[in-house]
């Protein structure tokens, strides 16, 4: 817990800019949300592609992945009650690219639109909250025992130099 509680401060009190952390944030919950696939593997590689905090990234993904675990039946029930469209059901029937995403399954559907409706909001709001970290409680965070015991021990340093 300690060494993840770490690399948090570490990302926050790092140079990296605020738009770098939010996208990370962004994008690591909209991958996260996704089962695994196709889709999932695309936006990995935009990920790669991009200078976002990789850090970041990896850790929001991992822990919406496992929060999916529990919204994802509902959101299944919710999705299967619109996508009985006549018209969008024949879309995703009919078209492969979409068959090849797998967003003709009701659970990558339903998290491929809530993943692409967070993702702006999302991203900006992390990068207002970076800001506002960064001007209001850094100063305070870096006073604090926790703080400072987490700097001076051994891991830390070892996490400093592997950087």
């Amino acid at each position: 817990m300690l060494p993840l509680l770490a690399k948090v401060l570490k990302v926050l009190n790092s140079e990296a800019s605020p738009w770098q952390i939010g996208w990370a944030i962004a994008l690591g919950l909209f991958v996260g949300i996704l089962p695994f696939g196709l889709l999932t593997l695309l936006l990995v590689l935009l990920v790669c592609l991009l200078t976002i905090n990789l850090t970041t990234f990896i850790l929001v993904w991992g822990l919406t992945e496992g929060l999916m675990l529990l919204f994802a039946e509902p959101l299944e029930q919710l999705t299967w009650q619109y996508a009985q469209n006549d018209a969008l059901l024949a879309l995703l029937a009919k078209t492969e690219t979409l068959q090849l995403l797998h967003l003709h399954h009701t659970l990558t559907l339903g998290a491929f639109v809530l993943g692409a409706l967070l993702l702006l909001p999302v991203a900006w709001l992390s990068k207002v909250l970076v800001q506002q970290y960064r001007s209001r409680v850094m100063t305070s965070v870096e006073k604090w025992k926790l703080t400072q015991m987490l700097k001076a021990s051994k891991l830390f340093a070892l996490y400093e130099k592997l950087n």
